[in-house]
């Protein structure tokens, strides 16, 4: 029963302090990315932050940083001593100057048996009010700063898994584009076919028409293994078997996306989420800490003390001390910690400086290729395909007449289809600088790739 309680009341404390250090990008609330936002890749990071390594690492190690804080505000141990001490037998003379007594005795002479004397004496050091205050906020400091390190293992986690479940739509909606050829080109051989009967094709246009079905068959198969290979890495990231299966439930064409934001909204939100810049705040509090422990410990302990001895049939002795250090030395030793704080602490704030100017480059970076990716989406769905759909129905209804010619046709329906998979890579696009967001990294967005968080 009591290895029970002692279990629950350790439990009760992880709970509080995870609560007191864990920072977290709560998915529900309006997330940046899209992918985010649905049901299965909301339950695959769960299932996922339940089994990773790296998540459990970065707990413990907050675990560990949390049990520094009462030792640092703790005063030394006391100290006790016990003493014993046995004199030897003394010989005495008492001498009478003045002359002889009334008896005729002029000095007397004696043995004075040995005696065992007991001591024990109770010691303890007093640091300077305000010293052991100033360690203890310096523990608390750095236990902040562990708990950023849970909150990044998280966030690498989860955008590895939204980069992952995005690679996976795309490839899912690059499968439905070719399937979508597929009937084009299979609706353009049975007018072949039936143009061969009436004489007004070649059966050289009839090859080529299967070659091009062949070839979009071809594709489709590298599609499928892809797709498999992307759904085991995904399995991967969970920690489960890599022939689980599962299945997002959505077409990346459909789902909805943001506008594009300014770039103040996007550097206001780095600066919220983004753990390097968490952790240059969390630097400087610890630098200051630091700083100001420093100089306090420039300031004299103090020392306090009591002590008890019995001798014989001697009646108790006591005795009582206070003592202060006396710090003649602050030059060679106190100022120079103080000095090599300060630098400390000049360096955390160089650190946040230089990261400033990341993030500012960073969310303008953002914020164009944001833009361009969405101009260039717009421009392919307002224009170019729908001007590409019609052209293709007009050549289609020309071609069964023998007004259009095979390779117009070839042409066109190449030229859709590269126009879709444009339109297809500008949402991908979006969606990876999205994802780059929400996981608040300060990586360049012509360096994003599938793998980009992947493990």
């Amino acid at each position: 029963m009591c290895k029970f309680f002692k279990q629950v009341a350790l439990g009760v404390s992880h709970v509080v302090l995870f609560s007191q250090v864990h920072i977290s990008r709560d998915l529900n609330s309006e997330p940046r990315s899209p992918i985010a936002t649905i049901p299965a890749v909301q339950a695959l990071i769960a299932l996922a932050k339940e089994k990773n390594p790296d998540i459990q690492v970065a707990y413990h190690r907050t675990m560990a940083e949390s049990a520094r804080i009462e030792p640092a505000g703790a005063l030394p141990d006391p100290q006790l001593s016990l003493g014993i001490q046995k004199g030897p037998n003394k010989n005495i003379r008492i001498v009478d100057t003045s002359g002889l007594d009334s008896y005729g005795v002029s000095n007397l002479s004696g043995i004075l048996p040995s005696m065992t004397e007991y001591s024990m004496s109770v010691g303890q050091a007093i640091p300077w009010p305000g010293k052991l205050g100033a360690k203890e906020n310096i523990a608390r400091q750095n236990l902040e700063r562990s708990g950023i390190g849970i909150y990044e293992a998280e966030l690498l986690l989860e955008s590895s898994i939204l980069s992952s479940c995005l690679e996976l739509l795309v490839l899912q909606a690059r499968r439905e584009l070719l399937v979508s050829q597929q009937k084009h080109w299979a609706a353009t051989e049975e007018i072949i076919k039936a143009r061969l009967d009436q004489g007004g094709s070649s059966t050289s246009e009839a090859i080529q028409a299967m070659q091009e079905q062949s070839r979009l068959k071809l594709r489709l198969l590298e599609l499928d293994v892809q797709i498999e290979d992307q759904k085991e890495l995904i399995n991967q990231l969970v920690v489960r078997q890599p022939d689980t299966f599962f299945e997002l439930d959505v077409s990346l064409l459909k789902l909805e996306l943001p506008e594009p934001p300014e770039v103040a909204e996007l550097a206001e939100e780095l600066k919220a989420y983004n753990p390097e810049w968490l952790a240059s705040l969390a630097d400087i509090k610890i630098a200051t800490a630091s700083v100001h422990s420093a100089k306090m410990d420039r300031l004299p302990d103090f020392w306090t003390g009591i002590g008890f001895s019995k001798a014989g049939t001697m009646p108790v002795g006591w005795r009582a001390e206070f003592g202060i250090a006396l710090p003649i030395w602050n030059g060679r030793k106190q100022n120079k910690v103080v000095e090599r704080t300060l630098a400390d602490r000049r360096s955390a704030e160089a650190v946040q400086a230089s990261l400033d100017l990341v993030i500012a480059t960073k969310s303008r970076e953002r914020a164009r290729a944001w833009k361009l990716a969405d101009k260039t989406k717009k421009m392919y769905e307002n224009e170019l395909i729908p001007q590409g759909e019609a052209t293709l129905e007009i050549l289609m209804a020309r071609f069964q007449n023998g007004g259009a010619s095979f390779g117009s046709m070839l042409e066109t329906l190449n030229s859709l289809l590269k126009d879709q998979e444009n339109r297809l890579e500008a949402i991908a696009s979006i969606h990876r600088i999205a994802i780059l967001q929400h996981g608040a990294v300060l990586s360049a967005v012509s360096k994003v790739a599938p793998s980009q968080f992947a493990n």
